[in-house]
C-alpha cells in the first residue's frame, strides 16, 4: 500500500474496528503507546521537541545577590548570566522607566505631570502603585488588543477584490478591548471565541453573555469573497475558510504551523495531514451570522413591546391613507408625514457578526488529496492533536441546536493539560515587554522555530500565569516588577560583556525598541493635544490621497453607487472625529491607512504574533513632511504658545518636557535657540507668522528624535 492516505487508514482503523481481543485499552499519546498512529506515521521520530511536554515545576534557583532579585523571574534570569560570566545591566532611571512601563502598558506617552508626580514620589512603593494605575487605566485594553487583533487578522473588510464593509465587525474590537480591561481569564476568553455560542444562549440575559456571543466574531475574521456564487466558486471558498479558521486557531492559541499540513503529512513537526482535518471538522457545521441577537432579554421584550405598538399605529395609519381619497393630496402628504415619523421611533434590535451552529449534526469532514476540494478521500472525525490524544472525542451539546464540537475544542486548547496554550500567550506578553520572546518564534513552537533561551522560566512563568487564574494582569505585574525589565538599556562598560552576547538573548539588559505604527500615530496625537476620548464603537474613515482610492478596483467600482449597496467605497469622517487612538481607525485590508504602513502595519489576511521592524527612508520622510506631521507639529507649537508663556527657554522646556518627559540640557537648549533663531529669519517673509513658523519647526524636529520614536 503506498503511503498516500496512510494516516486516515490508520486512525479508522485505531478508531472505528473493534479492540481485539483482551486489548481493552484506547490508543494513547505517542510517547507511551505504540499503536499511537503518529508514532507508527514517523517510526517513532519527532517526539524529543521541547514543547510537545507538558511545562513541569520548576525549583527556583538560588540569586547570588538578593538585591538584584525583585521576584522569581531575576533568579532564572541570573542563574544563565552567572553561569556565561555576565553582569547584569544596572536599574533604569525613573523617567526612563514611566516611559518604558506608559508605552507597554497604555501605548501612549506619560503625561508630564505623572513622570513629576512619579519622580517626586520617595515611597519604596512608587513603581507598584504606577503599575496598577496603568493597568487600572481603559488604555490599557485599547493597547492591548491591538496584539491580539494581529494574531487574530481582525480587519473591518472581507478582503478580495470587492473589499466590502463589515459594518458590525467593530463590535468584536470592542469585545476584545473590554476583556482586557476586565481582566478576564484567558482561559474564559479562548472559550468564548470559539464557542460562546454553546457557552450560553441567544438572547442573552447579562452584558456578560452578549459579550460571549459578541466573541465568535473570531470565527468571522477570515477574508470573503463575494463573487464566489457568481463563478459557482461557493466550495472553493468554503474550503478556503476552513483552512484559514484552523491554521489560524492553531496560531493564535497553540503556536502550531496547522497551514503545513494542510496538503501533506508535516514536513518537520509530529502533525498529520489527517491532523489539520481533525481539528477542521469542529468547525464543519458553522453558520456565520450577520443578526446574532445580542439585545439583553428583558430589554428585548420591552422593545418589541415598543415596536409592536409603533406597528400598530402604522398600521392604522395606512388604513386611514387607503380610506382617503387619492385625489386629496394635502391628506396624503400629512399621512405620509406622519407614517414616516411614527417609523422612525422604532427600535433596531442590536445584532453581531457572529456564528452559531447549523443543528446538532455537523456534516461530514474529509482528508483532501493534496488539499485539493475536488478530491477528497477518507472521512475523518473531530479529534485533537493526534500525538496526544488520537482517540474520539465525547461531545455533550449544551442544547440541541448546537453539535457542542467547538466548545470541546475550546475546552481542550483552555486546558491546563494543554501543552502549548500557556506557554504561547506568556511567551507572546514577554515578547512585548523585552521586543522578542523567549521563543522567539512566537507562531512557531516547532522544529523549525527556535528553542526557548530559558525553558525553565517559561515553563515556572507558564504554570504560574495558570495558577493566578489565567490572570493577563498579574502576568504583567509579574515582568514588569522583575528587576530583568527594569534594567537599563545601556551595557556595563565591558567589551567582553558585549563579546559574549552581542544579541542579549540571556537579558544582562534591556532592549531598545522602536514604537509600533499606532503608538507612534497615538503618541503624535496625545503630545500635540488632538488625541479625542473615544471608547468604542465604528470604525472612523481618515483622509487617504485621492490617487491611492482610484487605484483600488473595489473602491472604483463604488463610486457613484456602481457597487449596488455592497460598501465597497471609503466612508472618509470629518477630519477632527478621526483624532482617535488607531485602533478604532478602520482597518481596509486592500487600503491600508498609510501613515501606518510604512511604519511595519502587518497584513490583516493572516495572523501575525510579531510585527516586522524595519527602518527605511520612506518613514523618514513620512514623519518630517507628510501633512499628518506638519499637522501635529503645528498643534504642538499652538499648545506650547498657549501655555508656556512667551520666552523661548521656557518655550523650549516645555516642548522638552511634553515630547520627552524630561528638560534639556544646557547643550540641548543651546541648540534649540539657535535653531529657532536660524529659522525665524528662514520664515522672516512671512511676517507675523515667523515667530509660530518657526517654534513649528522646532516641535516637528523634536517629534523627529529617535528619543521620541524608540523605548529604551
Amino acid at each position: 500500500m503506498a503511503r498516500f492516505g496512510l494516516i486516515g487508514l490508520l486512525l479508522n482503523a485505531l478508531l472505528l474496528a473493534p479492540l481485539p481481543c483482551g486489548a481493552d485499552e484506547p490508543v494513547g499519546d505517542a510517547f507511551t503507546d505504540a499503536r499511537n498512529p503518529i508514532r507508527i506515521l514517523f517510526n517513532g521520530e519527532r517526539l524529543d521537541l521541547w514543547s510537545l511536554r507538558k511545562p513541569t515545576p520548576r525549583a527556583i534557583p538560588p540569586v547570588a545577590s538578593q538585591a538584584a532579585a525583585r521576584n522569581p523571574i531575576d533568579a532564572f534570569i541570573q542563574e544563565k548570566l552567572t553561569a556565561a560570566g555576565i553582569a547584569p545591566a544596572a536599574e533604569a532611571d525613573r523617567r526612563t522607566l514611566i516611559r518604558r512601563l506608559s508605552f507597554d502598558l497604555n501605548g501612549l506617552p506619560p503625561e508630564p505631570e505623572a513622570v513629576e508626580q512619579f519622580l517626586a514620589d520617595e515611597s519604596p512603593h512608587a513603581f507598584e502603585r504606577l503599575v496598577n494605575r496603568l493597568l487600572d487605566s481603559p488604555r490599557y485594553g485599547e493597547r492591548w488588543a491591538r496584539h491580539w487583533l494581529d494574531v487574530v487578522r481582525y480587519a473591518d473588510t472581507h478582503g478580495y477584490e470587492r473589499d466590502e464593509f463589515r459594518p458590525l465587525a467593530w463590535q468584536y474590537r470592542d469585545y476584545v478591548i473590554r476583556s482586557f480591561n476586565q481582566d478576564k481569564p484567558f482561559d474564559r476568553f479562548i472559550r468564548e471565541q470559539l464557542a460562546g455560542d454553546e457557552l450560553v444562549a441567544s438572547p442573552p440575559t447579562t452584558a456578560a453573555a452578549a459579550d460571549a456571543l459578541i466573541a465568535t466574531g473570531f470565527l468571522r475574521l477570515g477574508q470573503w469573497d463575494s463573487t464566489a456564487s457568481i463563478f459557482q466558486e461557493e466550495a472553493r471558498l468554503k474550503n478556503e475558510q476552513q483552512a484559514d479558521l484552523v491554521n489560524t486557531t492553531g496560531a493564535a492559541f497553540l503556536g502550531l504551523t496547522f497551514g503545513c499540513c494542510q496538503c501533506h503529512d508535516h514536513k518537520y513537526d509530529p502533525l498529520s495531514q489527517a491532523d489539520h482535518y481533525r481539528l477542521r471538522a469542529f468547525f464543519a457545521a458553522l453558520q456565520p451570522r450577520d443578526d446574532l441577537n445580542v439585545e439583553l432579554a428583558d430589554d428585548l421584550a420591552c422593545l418589541q413591546a415598543h415596536n409592536q405598538a409603533l406597528d400598530q399605529r402604522i398600521e392604522s395609519l395606512k388604513a386611514r391613507k387607503a380610506s382617503i381619497d387619492k385625489n386629496d393630496k394635502a391628506a396624503q402628504e400629512a399621512l405620509d408625514a406622519e407614517l414616516k415619523q411614527v417609523s422612525a421611533q422604532k427600535q433596531p434590535v442590536r445584532h453581531a457578526m457572529g456564528a452559531t451552529d447549523t443543528g446538532a449534526t455537523a456534516p461530514p469532514t474529509f482528508i483532501l488529496d493534496q488539499g485539493d476540494f475536488h478530491s477528497p478521500r477518507e472521512e475523518v472525525a473531530p479529534g485533537f492533536v493526534s500525538l496526544l490524544a488520537p482517540g474520539p472525542i465525547t461531545t455533550r451539546p449544551p442544547r440541541d441546536n448546537t453539535t457542542g464540537r467547538r466548545l470541546a475544542l475550546a475546552h481542550w486548547i483552555a486546558s491546563p493539560d494543554n501543552p502549548w496554550t500557556a506557554r504561547v500567550l506568556v511567551n507572546r506578553v514577554w515578547q512585548h515587554h523585552f521586543g522578542v520572546g523567549l521563543v522567539a518564534t512566537s507562531d512557531d513552537f516547532g522544529y523549525s522555530g527556535a528553542r526557548p533561551t530559558h525553558p525553565e522560566l517559561l515553563d515556572w512563568l507558564s504554570l504560574e500565569f495558570m495558577r493566578r487564574g489565567w490572570s493577563i494582569k498579574e502576568l504583567h505585574r509579574l515582568i514588569v516588577t522583575s528587576a530583568t525589565y527594569r534594567q537599563s538599556s545601556h551595557r556595563r562598560p565591558s567589551a567582553a560583556t558585549a563579546d559574549l552576547d552581542p544579541e542579549n538573548r540571556l537579558l544582562a539588559r534591556q532592549n531598545v525598541r522602536r514604537l509600533d505604527a499606532e503608538t507612534l500615530r497615538d503618541s503624535l496625537l496625545a503630545v500635540s493635544g488632538l488625541l479625542r476620548p473615544v471608547t468604542g464603537g465604528k470604525p472612523r474613515w481618515p483622509h487617504v490621497p485621492l490617487e491611492l482610492l482610484h487605484a483600488q478596483p473595489g473602491i472604483l467600482e463604488a463610486k457613484d453607487g456602481g457597487d449596488g449597496g455592497r460598501m465597497q467605497g471609503w466612508y472618509e469622517d470629518p477630519l477632527d472625529q478621526t483624532d482617535v487612538r488607531s485602533v478604532f481607525l478602520v482597518r481596509k485590508r486592500s487600503l491600508p491607512i498609510p501613515f501606518l504602513q510604512v511604519f511595519d502595519l502587518p497584513d490583516s489576511s493572516t495572523s501575525c504574533s510579531r510585527r516586522g521592524v524595519t527602518v527605511v527612508a520612506p518613514q523618514a520622510l513620512m514623519l518630517l513632511n507628510s501633512p499628518e506631521a506638519l499637522r501635529f507639529a503645528a498643534a504642538l507649537a499652538e499648545m506650547a504658545q498657549r501655555e508656556a508663556g512667551d520666552s523661548a527657554e521656557r518655550r523650549i522646556d516645555w516642548l522638552f518636557h511634553r515630547t520627552l518627559g524630561r528638560s534639556p540640557d544646557d547643550k540641548e537648549l543651546g541648540m534649540a535657540r539657535e535653531f529657532w533663531s536660524r529659522h525665524r529669519e528662514i520664515h522672516r517673509p512671512s511676517g507675523d507668522r515667523a515667530e509660530f513658523l518657526a517654534l513649528r519647526d522646532l516641535s516637528r524636529a523634536l517629534l523627529n528624535l529617535n528619543e521620541f520614536i524608540y523605548v529604551d
